[in-house]
């Protein structure tokens, strides 16, 4: 019976209101996948070996750019859009300079 009162209080506990700007946060989940999804990112595997990481999301993703200067991430050399989130994988890129260069991220 005590058992079920404490889990009881701790699902109650960790109920949290909807709202349309937070972002839903898990009590269970790791310190660092909660700020990952406080910040905006998106909990996920990438890269070679799998590892679980955050893939933070750009304020300005999408935003017209010439070179990386102009972006949180990376300025996308094929579409001259700055990207709109971390991203493994060959890219080719614009640089500081607006001068096309190509990175491959595993």
């Amino acid at each position: 019976m005590k058992t079920t009162a404490i889990l009881a209080a701790l699902l109650l506990g960790a109920c949290v209101p909807d709202t349309p700007d937070a972002p839903r946060i898990n009590p269970f989940w790791s310190q660092e996948r909660q700020d990952c999804a406080r910040e905006g990112g998106r909990w996920g595997r990438g890269g070679i070996l799998g590892l679980e990481m955050c893939f933070p999301q750009y304020s300005d993703g999408g935003k017209a750019c010439s070179a990386s200067t102009d972006c949180e991430g990376q300025c996308d050399a094929g579409t001259l859009q700055c990207t709109e989130s971390f991203n493994f994988g060959c890219q080719s890129y614009l640089d500081e300079n607006g001068e096309a260069a190509a990175i491959c991220i595993d």
